[in-house]
């Protein structure tokens, strides 16, 4: 059974990215490698279809990870 890869959207309030990933983890830390954080903002919304297929969202505080690797 291959996994699915599933279309995040993130929304910071200024533009819309669409991410395609295998899970919820991944697609934020892809999104947060390539977004500006300090002209942006920190707090992202993101939007995905769950396996049900229902459309769940949930707001994100940037940076997502281990702290000690982050500075």
């Amino acid at each position: 059974i291959m996994a699915k890869m599933r279309t995040f959207t993130f929304d910071n309030g200024k533009e819309t990215k669409t991410i395609e990933a295998l899970g919820y983890r991944r697609a934020v830390r892809s999104y947060q490698s390539s977004a500006n954080l300090k002209d942006d903002g920190n707090i992202v919304n993101v939007e995905w279809t769950s396996k049900k297929g229902n459309l769940e969202g949930m707001r994100q505080i940037l940076p997502l990870g281990r702290e000690k690797k982050l500075r």
